[in-house]
């Protein structure tokens, strides 16, 4: 599909997902902002590795399958991502690494990610069952010596279901951390904490949600699902008192010490999930100026926007990547008393169906006092 007629697309499911609810009805949709480049975008990538008659793939499932489609080398991918794959896939069939059987539940390796950073380093999460593969530090060797790979890890997982990573990292070889440039800041992030696929068009989302804060010194901020502190930590800076939360304790850990690396002051971070967290504050009478939020595809849901209403903020700034749950979401702060002034669209990821938006809100009490 053409690039304009896919950008006409995805303009057209935000506006369907706000059509469903009559409280949204008024809510102006600006032009979606495309991304700065449509190939060679991905810096995150996520492989499930199997074989196939004896065949290695690394790629993804086919639609409501579990056939492995190989697409270790892919146009959307940053270049360095498809470089250390290639190079990976040949580490895998000389070292001879068996790899996961979903019906047996044998085997090692079950998935590959690749992580690029800034100044072209790649960071390399071999997923495995277990620590029981004899040629493991082989292996892991092998691959810090592949150009570009600044650090690996190994992640276990022994769970039958979906879920990608496990609970525990061992075996860090190299650098433990990626690091990306945003607003002047150097943020940092250990593998397992969440990083968005295409950094540079994720910078002007972040920083079109920096702005529609509009903050001044000494605003009362929150930011749920913080992740590694990028939003919380501009914030701090233009002078907001923030306090950021995320239900990471990984990337809890890594926001702390991106504070502690750009000496920020003004930014504190707890570990735990948003709406059990609101409602503590907001039991305890805590009131805010300013909510910003950047949840997961499921949306905030019900019980994190009816606390998020009780700590009062006066603005709202919901970053999303699901239209369906930001407009079910709009609505329910809407029945809380926040009306949605505008949504602002971009394309994340070319020539997929997703599509990321930026929605702000503000009081309907306060724009009555106005």
């Amino acid at each position: 599909m053409a690039y304009p007629e896919q950008l006409a697309r995805k303009t057209q499911r935000v506006r369907e997902a706000l059509a469903a609810f009559p409280s949204l009805a008024d809510a102006r949709v600006l032009p979606l902002r495309p991304a700065p480049r449509v190939l060679g975008y991905r810096s995150v990538v996520k492989l499930v590795a199997r074989r196939v008659r004896g065949e290695l793939r690394l790629g993804v499932y086919r639609r409501g399958t579990h056939q492995v489609v190989d697409v270790r080398q892919c146009a959307a991918h940053h270049p360095l991502a498809n470089a250390v794959l290639a190079r990976l896939a040949g580490l895998v069939e000389r070292i001879d690494v068996p790899t996961y059987d979903e019906t047996t539940r044998e085997g090692w390796l079950r998935y590959v990610l690749v992580r690029v950073g800034a100044g072209r380093r790649a960071q390399v999460v071999l997923v495995v069952r277990d620590r029981s593969f004899a040629r493991e530090r082989e292996l892991l060797a092998a691959l810090r010596g592949v150009r570009g790979v600044a650090g690996v890890a190994l992640n276990l997982n022994d769970d039958p279901g979906n879920a990608i990573l496990g609970p525990r990292f061992a075996a860090d070889s190299g650098a433990r951390t990626l690091a990306e440039r945003m607003f002047g800041l150097e943020v940092e992030s250990r593998a397992g904490s969440f990083l968005q696929a295409n950094p540079r068009a994720a910078r002007a989302a972040y920083a079109r949600v920096i702005g529609l804060a509009d903050v001044s010194p000494g605003t009362r901020a929150l930011d749920l699902f913080c992740g590694v502190g990028a939003v919380a930590l501009a914030l701090a800076r233009e002078g907001a008192d923030v306090h950021g939360i995320d239900a990471s304790e990984r990337a809890i850990g890594d926001a702390r010490a991106n504070a502690a690396r750009n000496r920020v002051h003004g930014v504190r971070f707890s570990a735990g999930n948003a709406g059990p967290v609101l409602r503590e504050l907001a039991g305890a009478g805590v009131r805010v100026d300013l909510v910003t939020l950047n949840p997961p595809r499921r949306g905030a849901g019900p019980e994190v926007c009816e606390a998020l209403a009780a700590l009062a903020p006066r603005r709202v700034v919901y970053m999303s990547c699901d239209p369906g749950t930001l407009a079910r979401d709009l609505d329910d702060l809407a029945a809380c008393g926040y009306r949605t002034l505008r949504i602002e669209p971009f394309d994340f990821l070319p020539h997929t169906e997703h599509v990321e938006a930026v929605a702000l809100l503000e009081a309907e009490s306060d724009a009555a006092g106005r």
